[in-house]
């Protein structure tokens, strides 16, 4: 996971974000789960974040603010200073 952003949530579920539009797609196509969330800023070129849940527990509002967070300061949102939404699907409705 080294290649991409990512952290451990405070309830030890992984958070991966992609450094730019390849990665994005890589992470979305080969790493997305059926039970992992996905995770996107409402802005042009955002990274997308994926939450992975390999033993379908149910992932909580903190880990939900903590990835959305990481969505937001990874888009070219926070550099200007602008204020974005971020939203969360379940894996199955990403196409």
């Amino acid at each position: 996971w080294e290649k991409f952003n990512w952290f451990i949530s405070s309830e030890n579920f992984l958070v991966l974000s992609g450094h730019n539009a390849q990665q994005n797609e890589q992470l979305v196509k080969r790493y997305l789960g059926k039970d992992d969330l996905y995770m996107h800023a409402e802005i042009h070129g955002a990274s997308s974040v994926i939450i992975k849940n390999p033993t379908n527990r149910q992932v909580t509002p903190k880990t939900l603010v903590q990835a959305a967070t990481m969505c937001m300061c990874h888009s070219a949102a926070w550099n200007s200073k602008v204020h974005i939404n971020a939203y969360w699907v379940y894996a199955d409705q990403v196409s």
